[in-house]
């Protein structure tokens, strides 16, 4: 008889475990607020479009714990991808921003570095 109500006790424990509301998978909320953190470190607040994928990203996390909260556990994982997407396009734009930056302060344009042949003599230039 006592086997069978610590049997009764465990199930409805571990019962009451599951029913208690979707949980947000840990793997994608790390990984997008470990982009976010990224973005910010390399500077996408002061890149205008850096700093709006990164503030949607912010936005997505958040949308992605209501939906956890509200059970819909699918779809929080669906919209914390895409945060993480977010937060990745806004540290790849606010490095290209650092790097355009560069180029401009150290006097190279960007058709110069972009086009190799802009530079390079011709056959006919050093025939002559």
């Amino acid at each position: 008889m006592q086997t069978i109500k610590n049997g009764l006790a465990i199930g409805a424990t571990l019962l009451g475990l599951g029913c208690g509301g979707a949980s947000l998978p840990t793997d994608k909320l790390t990984a997008a607020e470990s982009s976010m953190r990224a973005a910010e470190e390399v500077g996408a607040r002061s890149v205008p479009r850096a700093e709006l994928h990164l503030k949607l990203a912010h936005e997505q996390v958040e949308q992605a714990k209501k939906l956890a909260d509200d059970g819909d556990e699918d779809r929080a994982a669906q919209v914390l991808t895409r945060a993480r997407a977010d937060a990745e396009l806004a540290i790849a734009l606010a490095r290209e921003a650092a790097v355009q930056k560069d180029l401009e302060s150290s006097g190279a344009s960007k058709t110069s570095v972009s086009s190799p042949a802009a530079t390079t003599p011709t056959v006919s230039s050093v025939q002559q």
